[in-house]
C-alpha cells in the first residue's frame, strides 16, 4: 500500500481522483437501473437488453469525437456541457418509462443520453499520464483509476438496487445521471484538469487510429467487452430465477470486489516482464476464469465465488491495457485513443447485452456466460497474435522495473 500512499501524497491529483471516482458510480448503476426500470414497466429482458444497448451505442458513437474535442479544446469544455446533458437525459428516460412510452421512444432517448455521457475516466487517465509520465508511479496511477472503476461497480449496483427497492427504479436511473454530472463537474473544475496540454491547432490533425497498436487494442478490448454486456443482463436473470431479484446487486458487486482486490495487488508492487507480456498473459487467464461461470449458476453462493475469482484478473488486465494504449497513442491524441477504446468497449457491451437478453429468454443464463467467455478468448488470441506489433510500437515507458527518471516526459507535451 506504500505505493498508493506516495501517489496520493501529491495534492494536485487527489481531487481529480475523488471526482472521477464519484463519476464512476454511474456505469455501475445505469445498466442495472435501466434493466430494473424496464422490468417494472412490464417489458421483457429482451427489451431491457435493447434499451441498455441503445444507451451504450450512444456512448460509443460519440466517444471518439468527445476525445478529439478534449485534446483540442481542453477537458472543461467537454465535461461541463456533457454533465448537464446526461442528467437531463436520464430524467427524461425515467419519466418516459414510468409514463408507459413505446419502446422506440425509449430507444431514441437512451441513444441520445448515452451520446452525452461525460468522458471522466478518459480525461483523468490523460491527466495522470501527463502528471506521471514514466515508471512505476505511473502504473500505480493507472491502477488507481482502475480501482475507481471497480469501486463504482461494487457500490453502483448496490446503490441502484437500494434506490429501486426503496423509491422505485426510475429514481435509480435519475441517481445514476446525478452522480455522473456531479463527478464530471468536479473534475472539470480542478486545476490539474485545466493544466492538461491541448493539441496545437497548427499541427496537422491525425486520428488516434493512425497507430496500428491502438487499432489492435481497440479491437481486442471491444471483443472482450461482449462479456461485460453478458454480465449486465445475465446476472440479474440468475438472481430472478433463484427467486431473489435483490441479489443482483451483490452478485455484480462480487465480480467488482474480485477485480478491486486484483487491482490493489497489481498496482501496489513491481511485476517482472514487459507491459505487453503481462497484458497477453492476463487476457488468457481472464478467459479461463470467465468460462467457469456457466457451471456455477445453480447456487447463488457458488456463483458469487466464481464471479469473484474471475474478477481478480479483470482489473489487472484493464490497468495494463489502458496503460498500453496510452503508450501507443500518437502525440496529441491521448484522450481520443482512450475514447476510441471506450467506444469499442461500449459497442461490445451493447452487443453482449442484446445477445444475452435473447440467450436468457431462449436458453438460460449459462448459454450467455459461455458466449461471453468465448469472446474473451478471442480477444486473448488477438492480443497474442499481435504481440510483435505491440512490442515494436510501445516505447516501454511503462516498464515497472525501470526506476522513475524524474519529471522529464517520454513524449513532448502538445502545446496549447
Amino acid at each position: 500500500m506504500r505505493a498508493y500512499r506516495v501517489l496520493l501524497a501529491h495534492r494536485d491529483v487527489r481531487w481529480p481522483l475523488i471526482a472521477s471516482t464519484l463519476a464512476r458510480l454511474t456505469p455501475g448503476m445505469i445498466v442495472l437501473a435501466v434493466v430494473l426500470l424496464m422490468r417494472d414497466a412490464g417489458h421483457s429482458y429482451a427489451v431491457a437488453g435493447l434499451v441498455t444497448a441503445a444507451h451504450q451505442v450512444g456512448i460509443g458513437a460519440v466517444s471518439p469525437l468527445q476525445g478529439r474535442f478534449a485534446d483540442r479544446f481542453g477537458q472543461r469544455r467537454v465535461l461541463l456541457p456533457d454533465a448537464l446533458g446526461y442528467l437531463a437525459g436520464t430524467v427524461l428516460l425515467a419519466w418516459l418509462a414510468v409514463s408507459g412510452a413505446a419502446v422506440p421512444g425509449l430507444l431514441v432517448v437512451a441513444v441520445l443520453t448515452g451520446a452525452v455521457f461525460p468522458p471522466s475516466t478518459a480525461c483523468v487517465r490523460v491527466l495522470l499520464s501527463h502528471r506521471f509520465p514514466t515508471g512505476h508511479e505511473r502504473e500505480t496511477a493507472f491502477a488507481l483509476t482502475a480501482i475507481a472503476v471497480e469501486v463504482g461497480f461494487i457500490f453502483g449496483p448496490l446503490l441502484a438496487v437500494a434506490v429501486a427497492e426503496t423509491v422505485g427504479a426510475a429514481w435509480a436511473v435519475v441517481m445514476a445521471g446525478s452522480v455522473a454530472a456531479i463527478g464530471a463537474t468536479g473534475l472539470a473544475m480542478t486545476g490539474a484538469s485545466a493544466a492538461v496540454p491541448r493539441r496545437d491547432p497548427s499541427v496537422p490533425r491525425r486520428s488516434a487510429l493512425a497507430s496500428g497498436g491502438v487499432r489492435l487494442m481497440v479491437v481486442t478490448l471491444g471483443t472482450m467487452a461482449v462479456a461485460f454486456g453478458v454480465i449486465d443482463i445475465a446476472v440479474p436473470a440468475v438472481a430472478e430465477l433463484a427467486g431473489d431479484r435483490s441479489a443482483a446487486g451483490w452478485l455484480i458487486a462480487s465480480i467488482a470486489s474480485g477485480s478491486l482486490v486484483g487491482g490493489l495487488v497489481y498496482g501496489g508492487r513491481v511485476w517482472p516482464g514487459t507491459l505487453v507480456t503481462r497484458v497477453r498473459v492476463l487476457a488468457v487467464v481472464l478467459a479461463v476464469g470467465f468460462l467457469i461461470l456457466p457451471f456455477a449458476t445453480g447456487s447463488l453462493g457458488r456463483f458469487a465465488v466464481a464471479l469473484f475469482i474471475a474478477g481478480v484478473f479483470l482489473s489487472p488486465l484493464t490497468i495494463g491495457a489502458f496503460e498500453l494504449i496510452d503508450d501507443l497513442s500518437l502525440p496529441g491524441t491521448q484522450t481520443e485513443a482512450q475514447q476510441w477504446t471506450q467506444a469499442a468497449v461500449v459497442a461490445g457491451v451493447a452487443l453482449g447485452a442484446t445477445l444475452s437478453g435473447a440467450a436468457v429468454e431462449h436458453s438460460g443464463p449459462p448459454a450467455a456466460f459461455l458466449a461471453g467467455g468465448l469472446c474473451i478468448g478471442v480477444g486473448a488470441l488477438l492480443v497474442n497474435l499481435g504481440r510483435a506489433r505491440l512490442h515494436r510500437e510501445s516505447p516501454r515507458r511503462s516498464d515497472p522495473l525501470r526506476s522513475d527518471p524524474g519529471p522529464t516526459p517520454a513524449r513532448p507535451p502538445a502545446p496549447r
